[in-house]
């Protein structure tokens, strides 16, 4: 058997140990239980303790539920009420608020807006409301039944029962009483001002003629057969391809006047001409891989438009007090120019030379001591004299440039015809006669008994052709030829 610490210490005559420490044991500080943060495992808590970290994990929650009853209880009371907007003083009970007041006023009271209906008198109707078709009678009748309805005109309608009367229809009822309120309106004395009183009668507008053809309209929409309907729909489509294709017709048409006519410039005297008002544009290319749409009509363009300018007297005059001048464009422009020539002052549109013989203009009037880059005063006469002289000083200059061509040309040519005399001076023989060969098998008789000699000139270099000088008169060429054929022949 096992010895227990008991019978060790009662061995030993050691003392039981005791509950309460002693002076030389220190006491044992009970901590309180900590409780485990928001946002941290158990299992976590146990591992780290105490040791919280700086930084905590908030685990998410999710969407709670709204308290919507708010913890606190409402009791409700049945209580009576009574409807201020009622005039019979009918009392009926519903269900509120114990906290409510017992003599709050009923809430849906505030939405009964009661219509201003008119009323007249005896003098008024006799002055400005008589009517053939309506009796006085029926109009009191009338506007008592649209009072008592809140001039809701289908129940005024379905109450409306005139004895004696003819059967009115609801147009007929609506134009009768806006009538009469216009005519109420219009006729009284007004303490506003005169924008309200127009709002005012405004406000009773009602066109019989108009709602009638409405409802006609509307009636023969809803009396459609599906045929129809179908029908309806496919012109529907038709017209709305049409409006987009017209859309874009105009959008090139605009642009192409704009480039050819400067019809956007905004001056009053601009007028299209009738071609340009009828011309139907080639529509415009699309991107690379489109294709154009196989509807589209082409029809090829003019080239070159014309603007026409009507003269009226009225321009003319107007021209004259502002010391405008107008000029017609010219009608040799490229198509891809506008024609249209845009206001503008002289010394911006000095006349210039042509560049290519710019130089040479510039330099000539430089002698003279002419400056044509620039003028003290650019008027029209001006303007007229400096085109003309830079016209002249051109044609001046082109003759100038033919002249030199033409004293090149004779220098030229006398110097080849001097080389000429001059070798025919050298291969001349020094002797006091001539040799001349007599006629051999080479030499040809004529038939008026001259005989063509040759004269070769050997003396002058083996490497050049040699020189045939014929004494044979002219005349006897052809004669010499068939003398030759018949010599062959023979």
């Amino acid at each position: 058997m096992a010895a227990s610490a008991a019978d060790v210490r009662s061995i030993l005559s050691i003392p039981e140990p005791s509950a309460t420490p002693g002076p030389s044991q220190p006491k044992r500080q009970i901590q309180p239980p900590t409780r485990k943060p928001e946002g941290i495992s158990r299992e976590l808590y146990a591992l780290i303790g105490p040791s919280v970290p700086s930084l905590v994990v908030v685990k998410p929650r999710l969407k709670q539920k709204p308290n919507l009853g708010g913890g606190n209880k409402v009791k409700w009371e049945s209580r009576p009420f009574k409807n201020s907007a009622r005039q019979d003083s009918l009392e009926l009970r519903h269900w509120v608020k114990a906290s409510t007041a017992e003599d709050a006023e009923y809430p849906f009271a505030k939405y009964n807006v009661p219509t201003n209906v008119f009323t007249y008198s005896q003098d008024e109707y006799t002055r400005f409301l008589e009517d053939k078709d309506w009796s006085k009678d029926e109009t009191d009748y009338l506007f008592s039944v649209a009072r008592e309805y809140d001039v809701r005109w289908f129940v005024v309608y379905d109450r409306y029962d005139f004895p004696g009367g003819v059967t009115r229809t609801v147009d007929d009822l609506k134009d009768r009483y806006y009538s009469v309120c216009r005519k109420l309106v219009r006729n009284r004395p007004w303490a506003g001002d005169e924008q309200s009183k127009t709002a005012m009668i405004s406000s009773y507008n009602f066109d019989k003629e108009r709602e009638l053809t409405r409802k006609k309209y509307i009636l023969s929409l809803e009396s459609r057969t599906p045929e129809q309907i179908a029908e309806e729909e496919a012109l529907f489509i038709e017209v709305k391809r049409l409006e987009q294709n017209e859309r874009k017709f105009k959008k090139d048409r605009d642009e192409l006047l704009r480039t050819l006519a400067g019809i956007d410039s905004g001056l009053p005297d601009i007028v299209e001409d009738e071609g340009l008002s009828n011309l139907t544009i080639e529509t415009k290319k699309k991107k690379r891989g489109s294709a154009l749409e196989p509807d589209t009509p082409t029809t090829p363009v003019p080239a070159t438009p014309v603007v026409k300018r009507p003269p009226t007297a009225r321009n003319a005059a107007f021209d004259a007090a502002n010391c405008i001048i107008r000029t017609d464009p010219p009608t040799t422009v490229p198509v891809t120019k506008a024609a249209h020539q845009p206001a503008n002052l002289r010394s911006y549109k000095l006349p210039t030379p042509k560049s290519a013989v710019a130089p040479k203009i510039t330099a000539a009037l430089a002698e003279l001591g002419i400056n044509h880059n620039r003028l003290v005063m650019p008027t029209r006469d001006n303007i007229m004299q400096l085109e003309s002289l830079l016209d002249a000083t051109a044609a001046l200059i082109e003759t100038k440039r033919l002249v030199d061509k033409v004293e090149y040309d004779i220098r030229l040519l006398k110097g080849r015809l001097g080389m000429r005399e001059s070798q025919g001076a050298e291969s001349q023989p020094t002797g006091d006669h001539m040799d001349v060969d007599e006629p051999n098998d080479g030499e040809v008789i004529g038939e008026d008994g001259r005989a063509q000699s040759v004269v070769s000139t050997r003396s002058r270099k083996q490497a050049r052709r040699s020189m045939s000088i014929s004494s044979v008169d002219t005349s006897g060429t052809t004669t010499t030829r068939a003398g030759i054929k018949r010599q062959k022949r023979s």
